[in-house]
């Protein structure tokens, strides 16, 4: 086990806490006895991809296990949910990003922070060549099967089984991934989750005459893509 994992360890304790719920409460919600669970708060086992889809499907947020922050759901995730396909969810995500980086332009200020960017080009790179989401990250970040497994810190089979998709991520994995490329966990389960957090974030600091300025250009978008998606 990696040393950085400890923080999803300490995380999960957090979390149950915050919730005020037992370790049989939290059992429960990851699908795993409760002598099983006790292992995965004290760091002897490592939390399963099956745990994790099942504490997702449960209500856990798993965006906070991985990196620390808390999955927020704002107004642009609004527009998004009305998208219908793959594609035209691409396709806004693009356009909200866009709308987003001019309200920071307005503002005067910087632009969105390289995470939101990571996630839109492995998004684009698994539209464009639907394979392996390990292949994409690989040929985004041009590297070899070897220097993934050992950004991963797992031995070459494993990563090779990883790839192949014959086994899925666990929590390690998922937090290696997102400390070393920043690539959000929710991008990289099935289905994958189009990471709005810190574009939601942004607007809800934009100043109401900002808002004002950018709120019809972001439904004209959506309006577009959804007649994109009823065309094709």
């Amino acid at each position: 086990m990696e040393q950085s994992y400890l923080e999803v360890v300490e995380r999960l304790q957090a979390y149950r806490r915050a919730q005020r719920k037992t370790q049989q409460e939290m059992s429960a919600d990851l699908g795993v006895t409760q002598s099983h669970y006790a292992k995965l708060e004290s760091g002897a086992n490592i939390i399963s991809y099956d745990c994790l889809k099942t504490f997702e499907k449960n209500g856990g947020d798993v965006h906070f296990l991985i990196t620390g922050q808390y999955l927020t759901v704002g107004i642009l995730d609004s527009y998004m949910i009305r998208c219908r396909s793959e594609e035209g969810r691409l396709q806004l995500f693009r356009f909200i990003i866009w709308i987003v980086e001019l309200g920071l332009k307005l503002e005067g200020e910087n632009h969105l922070p390289e995470t939101v960017y990571a996630n839109l080009k492995l998004a684009q790179e698994l539209l464009d060549r639907p394979e392996s989401i390990w292949k994409s990250i690989r040929r985004i970040n041009h590297m070899t099967q070897f220097q993934m497994s050992d950004l991963l810190g797992i031995n070459i089979k494993r990563y090779l089984r990883l790839e192949k998709e014959v086994t899925r991520p666990d929590a390690e994995i998922l937090h290696q991934l997102y400390v070393r490329l920043s690539y959000a966990p929710l991008l990289i389960m099935e289905p994958p989750y189009y990471y709005l957090r810190e574009c939601n974030m942004t607007w809800e600091h934009f100043s109401d005459s900002i808002k004002d300025k950018l709120k019809p250009i972001l439904v004209q978008a959506t309006e577009l893509v959804l007649e994109s998606e009823e065309m094709n």
